[in-house]
């Protein structure tokens, strides 16, 4: 089922990419819902095309009961490139880190674990995705420009977990991502962005000869800070 879900996500960005054309001088003077520009774009500078770099943080929360048992939700920091490939579509690469400490004993009631009993785990996704960015307004003139983009891609993450009483395990795993959310240009190059990713993946942990699951698809609802140039 995830090979399927990757290799139908690789032909979506692959069709993207030869789907995505360069902006006419016809598009320039559209004006409309779809449309993807800062308010302060003169008439040249619409049809440009608006690479960027992203900086986001929020809180990561995994679906697997144990692992949300164990680690609950945990902060996460990521580094996001945008690549213009047309008026309305964008490639995305990014990288992230997301950590957080947990109890390994939190089905047991009648066990408290100390510090030194701590589990941790430290997870590092790498991204590459296609979005759709569409504009709310009927002019980019006389006030921000608003709009929401959607969008999905695949991405390979590492982890790594410390468990009391084991040596620490590691492994690494492809998967898949949809997202959503709000842009919105505060001037002509600074936006905020928020984001609502869904994460699919699973990792095989391995240390010495052993191995197990790690479950990692989950919730990851972050906002942040992005300049476009």
């Amino acid at each position: 089922m995830k090979k399927t879900t990757i290799i139908f996500l690789l032909l979506f960005l692959c069709s993207y990419s030869f789907s995505a054309q360069p902006v006419d001088s016809a598009e320039k003077e559209e004006e409309g819902i779809g449309a993807t520009f800062s308010p302060w774009m003169d008439e040249e500078e619409m049809g440009r095309p608006m690479d960027g770099i992203t900086l986001l943080m929020g809180v990561y929360s995994p679906f697997d009961d144990e692992m949300k048992g164990i680690y609950g939700s945990a902060f996460s920091l990521s580094g996001q490139y945008c690549l213009n490939m047309s008026r309305s579509i964008d490639l995305l690469g990014a990288i992230g880190f997301v950590t957080n400490g947990g109890d390994p004993y939190y089905d047991i009631p009648t066990f408290s674990s100390s510090s030194d009993e701590s589990s941790s785990l430290r997870i590092i996704p790498l991204e590459i995705s296609m979005r759709y960015r569409m504009a709310l307004m009927k002019s980019p003139y006389g006030s921000l420009s608003r709009g929401l983009y959607a969008g999905a891609g695949i991405n390979y993450i590492w982890a790594k977990e410390e468990i009391p009483g084991t040596p620490s395990a590691s492994g690494g795993d492809f998967g898949a991502q949809i997202f959503a959310g709000p842009q919105i240009f505060i001037n002509k190059n600074l936006a905020f962005e928020g984001e609502v990713k869904l994460l699919l993946n699973s990792v095989d942990m391995k240390y010495e000869e052993k191995r197990y699951s790690l479950t990692l698809s989950g919730l990851l609802i972050r906002a942040g800070l992005s300049w476009y140039y």
